[in-house]
């Protein structure tokens, strides 16, 4: 995976699961590494772009869960 991508599905990570009041922060550094890949694909529509970015950010995030940890047997 390029660095740009994994920076890009970082950032769309702690936006989604920041603390309200760091959302405007990570909702600013999204849209500069949206803007940044855009301007390094010409001819693809920002919908394009996130269409393509969607799955790998489903991935990733299914990557951070923490695996579910069974109780202690008694």
């Amino acid at each position: 995976m390029s660095p740009e991508l994994e920076r890009l599905l970082a950032a769309l990570y702690e936006r989604d699961n920041c603390e309200p009041s760091d959302r405007p922060k990570w909702e600013a550094t999204v849209l500069r590494l949206v803007t940044d890949a855009l301007n390094k694909q010409p001819g693809v529509t920002r919908d394009q772009f996130m269409d393509a970015v969607e799955s790998r950010y489903r991935e990733f995030r299914r990557a951070r869960r923490k695996p579910t940890t069974l109780p202690p047997k008694a």
